[in-house]
């Protein structure tokens, strides 16, 4: 761009510079802000505020009309930030005379001046007689454009606008002397606002955990209430239960074996018993399961011989195989020695994992149980079916609740026993996995300890 406007490096007609004391004195003004603003806790003042307070600065010190600062966004582009304008200036032209030669001072690097009161009027071009246009309007004479470099970088432009070019031309010292001061401030502010913000989100942050972890104690106490009076309940029901199901058991057997009964009689008690044993094997497994839960199971180890329990846990379910015509095929290797766990619990594992298999196999299949030992003084014990594959064997042993259609979708009693002999299994320091049958079967595969962990060392 040629014609009046000048450019560091140009000669610049009479550009006089601020004296020694006036700078001291404004170099004062300036650390006196800056030691403010990053010695003041709380709320910091904002990159328009700062702008404001080094246009207050200036005008101090030199009667200018316009200040404006420009600083480069987040989009690289050079916005105003601040602008002070003399009540008596017309804002909109001053802000688009700001503009102009913040453009040129971006695209040259340099500082630009424009004096009114050059005579070189005739080498003025389109952008100059365009300025001096809005200078005729506004009854402004002079304007200066100085950039801010931080890091070799441009970051912002200071624009001075004034109606007396010899006092801009006093004033230009100071105001390359502020330019770099303004970059330190707001740089400054930045990094305290995010201080801030982190601050603040730490807090929330913060508060947010205290609040979950209240709500999380509430639940708790909630839980452990419910879970006592849960077991309460289970209590005073298997109580509650057991006494008139123990003389409904009694006096059944009684008809069974003492008297003279016709067929119908005989059938009616036969069916009474089956649905009372199958009540308390209910309440059994509730109770069970309740002190699973509650954390009250307690171990009652002995020696015992695995082929034995085994043996005698397939005759307990040998009459439901039967009802539901399924042949048992039980295996055990020779070499399977004597074990060390709780028989009653084990017998229990093993019940509920060979109904299981009963109740999956179709009519006149085979169900399959196979013993032998493991690695690291352990056993396992197979049982393989011939029912259909499991939708979701992930959830095999999660107990189902839908209290909408308890009888389609929730757990029943057969369910619930393996629920139990999952957690039961775990108590024994077993684990249960499961593998998939070709073309139709599961097979269960049961890994225990043949002995307790340090009994098993030598400890």
């Amino acid at each position: 761009m040629s014609g009046l406007i000048e450019h560091a490096g140009q000669s610049s007609q009479g550009v006089a510079g601020a004296g020694a004391g006036q700078l001291q004195a404004l170099g004062a003004e300036v650390v006196n802000l800056l030691h403010e603003q990053a010695f003041t806790f709380g709320e910091g003042l904002s990159e328009a505020e700062i702008c404001r307070a080094f246009s207050d600065i200036l005008l101090s010190h030199w009667e200018l009309c316009c200040i404006i600062t420009f600083l480069r966004g987040d989009d690289g582009r050079l916005q105003q930030s601040a602008a002070y304008t003399h009540p008596h200036l017309d804002e909109e032209k001053a802000r688009l005379i700001g503009q102009l030669v913040s453009g040129e001072v971006e695209a040259t690097g340099a500082e630009c001046y424009l004096w009114a009161d050059d005579a070189r009027a005739a080498e003025a071009d389109a952008v100059t007689r365009k300025l001096l246009g809005f200078f005729e309007q506004t009854n402004l004479r002079a304007a200066v454009g100085v950039p801010i470099y931080a890091h070799g970088r441009m970051t912002g432009v200071l624009v001075v606008l004034s109606a007396f070019p010899d006092i801009l031309r006093a004033a230009l010292k100071g105001i390359r002397f502020v330019g770099p001061a303004i970059i330190i401030a707001i740089g400054n502010a930045r990094r305290a606002a995010a201080m801030v913000g982190q601050r603040r989100q730490i807090e929330s942050l913060f508060e947010e955990l205290r609040q979950r972890s209240a709500a999380l104690e509430e639940a708790n106490l909630e839980l452990h209430r419910v879970s006592r009076y849960r077991s309460l309940f289970l209590q005073r029901m298997s109580h509650e239960l057991r006494t008139p199901l123990t003389s409904i058991l009694g006096f059944t057997e009684i008809l069974l074996d003492h008297e003279r009964l016709t067929d119908t009689q005989q059938h009616f008690c036969e069916k009474i018993q089956g649905s009372g044993f199958q009540l308390q094997t209910s309440l059994d497994q509730l109770v069970d399961l309740s002190r699973l839960e509650a954390g009250q199971t307690e171990l009652f180890l002995h020696e015992f011989s695995l082929r034995e329990t085994l043996r005698e846990t397939c005759a307990a379910v040998a009459r439901l195989a039967q009802k539901q015509d399924v042949k048992l095929e039980c295996n055990t290797a020779p070499e399977l020695v004597p074990i060390v766990s709780d028989e009653g619990k084990l017998r229990q594992v093993l019940y509920n994992f060979f109904a299981h298999a009963i109740g999956r196999t179709p009519a006149g299949g085979t169900v399959k149980i196979c013993a032998a030992p493991a690695e690291e003084n352990r056993f396992r014990i197979e049982i393989s079916d011939e029912g259909q594959p499991l939708q979701d064997p992930a959830h095999l042993f999660d107990p189902a609740v839908d209290v909408d259609a308890p009888n389609e979708c929730g757990t029943n009693m057969n369910e619930l026993g393996l629920v139990i002999a999952n957690r039961l299994l775990g108590v024994l320091g077993g684990s249960v996995s499961l593998h998939e049958i070709e073309p139709a079967g599961l097979a269960v595969r049961l890994n225990l300890p043949a002995r307790p962990r340090d009994e098993s060392n030598g400890e």
